[in-house]
């Protein structure tokens, strides 16, 4: 309903009283009449103490549009709002009546339900209660991760992965924001699977004291999941409800295309002990865990080895906590059971939280000695050294970097060229894509710091679909913006073009998925790409 139509209405009101109290007036003697009017006052202030509360609250939620509106768009929602673009909320006829009736009856103070911890979705429903998993990961509270998040949520949901999803947003910097983006949440998130997806905000810890003054918002992940898991889950005071629960804990820049499981015995995972030790003996192959359980956690491999014992003093970094078995530790078991560790990390909620208190009780010791992006990742593979929880790395969770060892591209090696792009075998698919790098052949290319920003929403046309050939047709590509060209090798061309069309995909799907679910009218042209041009020499052959 427009802002003014409740004054509107108010006003009418008044009016009619008005003109009442004055045909009152005029047919009786003085002192009838002001008996008449007193009467007519008291009727008005009763009716006020009706009217009033309607108008109030639609003020005060005008009020907040007004703000929301004025300050930085927040969420995919706030910024359309801005642009006088945001797309209405469909309701069934029968919603409509639901709120017509509403509006016409006077407001009374609810009663509180005894029922409302039992909520899936109440912020106090994992102090009573369990799941076997919980998806987590870390974001800021950013307009370009909220479409990130939307794109997550949707496909932890399409993946058919077991348990409860949680976004933990960490330093909202108004409170404006804080509720704009709540309320993106719980219109355009939570109504995917009600009571399984879950907002939880935190602090802003990206300024937790360290040496080097500028803050590191990658502070956010282990502080975060730590505040998560004391304040949404109870922990260490409710331990015993959660420690059996896995915890697999993503990045918001990754896809899940597979669920996880606890139990990866009858699998075709690549693992780095089998990998590293293929055609040795059975005695000097260390055994390979198969089962998510406590002391056995698991994590994906990535590119940066055993920096994380090579760049920084253990005794430094555990001062407080000494002696460290990291100052003695073998380059063999930091290689065998450590090496190059992150997301997806799986793991007990027992061993998360040994985890993840050890992680940011030593993480900015750790930036002191390596002020870099990887700093907070260097933190998980000390901390987890430190607690001996020798983890079972994964080659075949992820894929992300084409040139990079230890991910899960033997899987799309295996695909044949011309069935990379539209007819992918799912059950060949990696866990996780995890698209934190540019992806390219010919003309096509995804980017996330490339996309618009409104990709999730009603205006915004869907991604334009490659053709099925994509990985035949070229051997190089032009990159967006300054044109220049990029040999590629027949390999490496299939693994780019296989994240270039699973990540068209995945998120044209979610765009659609939001479309349909929110928009009256909406752009389903398949049109969008990074190229006014897409044509190039080998499409006329």
């Amino acid at each position: 309903m427009p802002k003014d139509s409740h004054h509107h209405v108010n006003v009418k009101s008044s009016n009619k009283l008005g003109k009442r109290q004055r045909n009152l007036a005029v047919g009786l003697t003085s002192d009838k009449a002001l008996l008449c009017i007193f009467l007519v006052s008291v009727a008005i202030v009763t009716i006020s103490t009706i009217l009033v509360p309607l108008n109030l609250e639609d003020s005060v939620v005008a009020d907040t549009s007004e703000h929301a509106s004025q300050s930085q768009p927040h969420g995919v929602s706030a910024q359309l709002k801005k642009s006088g673009q945001l797309p209405k909320q469909k309701h069934s006829n029968d919603e409509i009546i639901i709120i017509k009736e509403e509006r016409q009856q006077p407001l009374k103070p609810k009663p509180q339900s005894t029922k409302t911890k039992n909520i899936p979705g109440n912020s106090d429903y994992f102090k009573t209660h369990s799941s076997p998993f919980h998806v987590i990961f870390s974001s800021g509270c950013s307009t370009f991760q909220d479409w990130q998040s939307y794109v997550f949520f949707y496909h932890v949901l399409q993946s058919g992965q077991e348990g409860h999803v949680t976004r933990i947003a960490s330093g909202c910097p108004t409170s404006t924001e804080e509720n704009t983006l709540k309320d993106l949440f719980k219109e355009e998130i939570e109504t995917m699977k009600p009571g399984y997806h879950h907002l939880h905000l935190t602090p802003d810890f990206s300024r937790i004291p360290k040496k080097h003054p500028d803050k590191f918002k990658y502070f956010n992940k282990p502080y975060g999941v730590r505040h998560w898991m004391e304040h949404a889950l109870g922990y260490p005071d409710n331990h015993q409800l959660h420690d059996d629960s896995i915890i697999v804990l993503l990045d918001p820049d990754q896809i899940l295309l597979r669920p996880f499981t606890r139990d990866f015995s009858n699998s075709s995972e690549y693992w780095r002990l089998q990998d590293v030790y293929r055609g040795k003996t059975v005695l000097d192959r260390p055994h390979i865990r198969h089962k998510v359980e406590h002391g056995s956690p698991f994590s994906q491999q990535y590119g940066y080895g055993i920096q994380w014992l090579t760049k920084v003093r253990p005794e430094y970094v555990f001062q407080d906590r000494l002696p460290t078995p990291v100052s003695n530790m073998t380059r063999k078991e930091a290689t065998d059971y450590y090496f190059a560790m992150g997301p997806p990390y799986v793991a007990t909620a027992k061993d998360m939280w040994s985890i993840v208190t050890t992680w940011s009780d030593i993480v900015p010791r750790v930036h002191d000695e390596y002020p870099y992006l990887l700093a907070e990742m260097f933190g998980y593979n000390l901390a987890a050294a430190h607690l001996g929880l020798r983890h079972t790395i994964a080659h075949s969770f992820a894929v992300s970097d084409i040139f990079s060892g230890g991910e899960g591209w033997p899987l799309i090696d295996a695909v044949p060229a011309e069935d990379v792009c539209h007819n992918f075998p799912p059950s060949e698919y990696p866990h996780v894509i995890h698209y934190c790098q540019r992806y390219f052949l010919g003309k096509w290319f995804i980017g996330k710091y490339k996309l618009r920003k409104d990709f999730i929403s009603c205006d915004s046309p869907f991604l334009k679909i490659p053709p099925a050939d994509l990985a035949l047709r070229y051997d190089y590509a032009i990159m967006p913006g300054d044109g220049s060209r990029k040999a590629l090798k027949p390999k490496h061309a299939k693994e780019e073009v296989f994240m270039v069309c699973a990540m068209i995909n995945a998120l044209n799907s979610a765009a659609k998925y939001y479309k349909d679910k929110h928009c009256d009218k909406a752009n389903y042209e398949y049109s969008y790409t990074f190229f006014d041009d897409m044509s190039l020499p080998e499409d006329y052959k």
